[in-house]
């Protein structure tokens, strides 16, 4: 079993520059729309949806653009990076909120939400 997509909902298509683009770093794929029908059917969301794909190397989200915060919940998504240092940086400089735990002998916990409310853990990789 391999992980195809990931899909979150973001609040606005700003979002997906300003966090997605030039924080993570995912490029765009492709853009549709989901018909209000479909929508509903699966998610219980009876409107009609422009749904983003974005990909950064294997890594695949599905954004649905809708206006709803999603709330409090222990979803995330956690990507294993060279860089988290300076993805947590930009975060902080473009008002995104950074989380961080401190721990003794152990790497800091560390995640960044976007507007929405999804969070991100940003674990050190090679």
């Amino acid at each position: 079993m391999q992980l195809n997509h990931v899909g979150l909902n973001i609040q606005s298509e700003e979002e997906i520059v300003n966090f997605y683009q030039n924080i993570l770093g995912f490029h765009f794929e492709h853009q549709f729309d989901m018909p209000a029908e479909l929508g509903n059917n699966i998610f219980g969301v009876n409107k009609q949806l422009k749904v983003y794909l974005y990909k950064k190397e294997n890594i695949l989200l599905e954004l649905f653009v809708h206006s709803v915060n999603r709330g409090n919940s222990c979803s995330h998504i956690c990507f294993k990076i060279k860089d988290r240092e300076n993805i947590a940086t930009k975060c902080k400089e473009s008002n995104y909120q950074v989380i961080r735990v401190k721990r003794i002998e152990k790497a800091d916990i560390l995640f960044v939400k976007d507007k929405a409310g999804n969070y991100f853990e940003l674990k050190d990789g090679e």
